[in-house]
C-alpha cells in the first residue's frame, strides 16, 4: 500500500514535535531513574553513616566488658543504646527539658526504624540482640572492636521501599516530572505546528509563483518573507521572473526585427525579378550588380545571425595560435584606410614599426572584431571626421580602443549598443551617401558579434562617450586567451 506524502507543514510539525517530545521523554525518564536510584543511594549512605556511629557507641560501651555480657543479660540494653544514639534520655532518667532549652541531636541522628533493622552477633555468629529477619535480606555488616580486637558484628538490614513521608516525597517529585513532560510535549506540538505554518507559507507562495511562471505568466512579484534562505530564494525567483519576461520580450523583438531585416532585401529582389520577367527592365550589368548586392546583404545577415546563435549556445569556435597582435591589428586597420578617405574621414593607426606583441588568439576572429568596430565608425561618423585606433598592453592585457568624432550616442543607448539588432537614436543613423554605400546596410549585429568574440577570448568590451564628440569603444583582451581577466 502506497503512503501518500504529507505537505511540508505537517512534516515539519511532526518532526519538530517528535524531536522535542523524545528529548523531553528521555530527560524525564532519566530524571525519574536518577531520582529513584539517587534516593536509594541517599538512604544507603545514611544507613552506613548511622551504622558506623552506632558501632562506635557500642565499642565505647564494651570497653570494660569485651564479652558483651552487658548486652546479653539486659534485654533493655539495646533500647538504652538506641535512646542514647537518638539523643533521647534512657529509661528511668529525668524527662527531657523543654524543646527551646534542649540541645539539637547529633548530626546524622535519625532513621526511626534503625533499631528494628539492627542485629548484633558474636564471633560465633550467634544472635545476641535484634529481631530476626530472612537470611536472604540484604544487609550491611560492621565489626565491633575493643582495643583493636573484633568482639562482635553489627548487621543493619537494608531499608525497605520508602513509605510514609519519604514515599510521598518521592511520589510527588515523580508526579511533577510527569506533568512537566506532558506539558512540554503539548507545548512542543503547538509550537511545532505554529513554526511549520510560518515556514510553509512562503514556500506555498513560491510554489504558486513557479506554477504561474511555468504557465506563461512572467510578471510575478513575491514579498520576501520567512527565514533568510527562503527570503533570498523569493528574491531570486523575482529576478528570474523579470529576466524571463525580458527574454520573452527580446525574443519577440528578435523575430520582428529579423523579419524586417530579411524582408527589405527580399522585397527588392522580388521587385527586380518581376520587373525583368515583365520586360520592364533589362537584365543589364548594373541591374545584376544591384541584385548581387542584395544577395550579399542577405548572406551577411544570415552569417551574422548564425555567428550570434552559435555564440549564445557557448559554441563560438576559436582556434588559438601564437602570433603578433600588432601585425594583425595594423593589417586590418590599413585595409580600412582607403575606405575612410573615400568617406571624408581620417583614420589614425599606431606606427607600423611598433614593437611586436606576442599573444595567443584566434586571429581570424580578432580581425573580424576590429573590422566590425571600424565598419561601425565609418558608417556612423559624419564627414569631415576623424577615427583613431590605438592598442597598448601592460604585459598581461591588451587594450584596443576605436575613438571617433560626432555624432555621439545618448547615455540611455550606451549600454544597449551591444544588444543584437539594436538601433541607436537618429543622431547615429544618418542616411548613406554614395561614398558610404559601399559599406552596405548595417544589420545591427556587428557590435553584438564584437562582444561575443571578446567573451570567447575571455575579454570585455565597453562603450563610452568620446572626448572628440563621438563614440569610444574599448576592448580588453588577455594576451593569453586561456586566462580570464581579473
Amino acid at each position: 500500500m502506497r503512503i501518500l506524502p504529507l505537505r511540508i507543514a505537517p512534516q515539519l510539525s511532526l518532526f519538530i514535535s517528535a524531536v522535542v517530545v523524545l528529548a523531553v521523554l528521555a530527560v524525564g525518564t532519566l530524571s525519574v531513574v536518577n531520582l529513584r536510584s539517587g534516593f536509594k543511594d541517599y538512604l544507603q549512605a545514611r544507613d552506613d553513616e548511622q551504622l558506623m556511629r552506632l558501632v562506635a557507641l557500642l565499642e565505647r560501651r564494651s570497653q570494660d566488658d569485651p564479652q558483651l555480657q552487658w548486652l546479653r543479660q539486659d534485654p533493655e540494653a539495646l533500647r538504652n543504646v538506641m535512646d542514647e544514639f537518638n539523643g533521647r534520655p534512657a529509661r528511668g532518667q529525668r524527662p527531657p527539658p523543654p524543646s527551646f532549652l534542649r540541645s539539637p541531636p547529633p548530626q546524622g541522628a535519625g532513621g526511626g526504624n534503625l533499631g528494628d533493622r539492627l542485629i548484633i552477633r558474636d564471633l560465633q555468629g550467634e544472635q545476641l540482640v535484634g529481631r530476626r529477619h530472612p537470611p536472604d535480606r540484604p544487609r550491611t555488616v560492621r565489626a565491633i572492636k575493643v582495643q583493636g580486637v573484633e568482639v562482635a558484628f553489627a548487621e543493619l538490614m537494608t531499608e525497605p521501599a520508602p513509605d510514609g513521608i519519604d514515599a510521598r516525597f518521592l511520589q510527588r517529585q515523580i508526579s511533577r516530572l510527569v506533568w512537566v513532560v506532558a506539558g512540554t510535549s503539548v507545548f512542543a506540538l503547538l509550537a511545532g505546528w505554529w513554526f511549520a505554518g510560518r515556514w510553509s507559507r512562503p514556500l506555498r507562495a513560491l510554489q504558486n509563483a513557479t506554477r504561474d511562471i511555468a504557465r506563461g505568466k512572467r510578471l510575478v512579484t513575491l514579498e520576501p518573507t520567512g527565514a533568510l534562505e527562503i527570503a533570498q530564494l523569493m528574491t531570486d525567483v523575482n529576478t528570474m521572473a523579470m529576466e524571463l519576461d525580458r527574454l520573452e520580450k527580446a525574443r519577440r523583438s528578435w523575430i520582428a526585427q529579423i523579419s524586417h531585416e530579411l524582408r527589405t532585401p527580399l522585397s527588392v529582389l522580388h521587385g527586380e525579378m518581376e520587373a525583368i520577367e515583365d520586360g520592364a527592365r533589362q537584365p543589364t550589368r548594373a541591374v545584376m550588380a544591384s541584385l548581387r548586392d542584395e544577395v550579399l546583404q542577405l548572406t551577411r545577415l544570415v552569417d551574422d545571425l548564425h555567428t550570434l546563435s552559435v555564440a549564445d549556445m557557448g559554441g563560438l569556435r576559436c582556434v588559438m595560435v601564437e602570433g603578433d597582435a600588432h601585425v594583425c591589428l595594423w593589417r586590418v586597420g590599413q585595409r580600412f584606410a582607403a575606405q575612410a578617405q573615400q568617406h571624408g574621414l581620417t583614420l589614425t593607426l599606431p606606427t607600423q614599426s611598433s614593437p611586436a606583441i606576442p599573444v595567443r588568439w584566434d586571429f581570424g576572429r580578432i580581425e573580424q572584431l576590429l573590422a566590425n568596430l571600424l565598419t561601425n565608425s565609418l558608417r556612423y561618423t559624419d564627414a569631415p571626421g576623424h577615427i583613431s585606433v590605438e592598442w597598448r598592453h601592460d604585459g598581461r592585457v591588451l587594450t584596443l580602443t576605436v575613438d571617433d568624432t560626432a555624432p555621439g550616442v545618448s547615455a540611455t543607448d550606451m549600454q544597449a549598443l551591444f544588444e543584437p539588432l539594436f538601433r541607436a537614436d537618429r543622431a547615429r543613423q544618418r542616411v548613406l551617401s554614395d561614398s558610404t554605400a559601399t559599406l552596405g546596410h548595417g544589420s545591427g549585429l556587428g557590435l553584438s558579434i564584437v562582444r561575443s568574440i571578446a567573451l570567447a577570448h575571455r575579454g570585455t568590451v565597453s562603450a563610452s562617450a568620446s572626448a572628440h564628440g563621438g563614440l569610444c569603444l574599448c576592448v580588453r583582451l588577455p594576451l593569453q586567451a586561456d586566462r580570464a581577466l581579473a
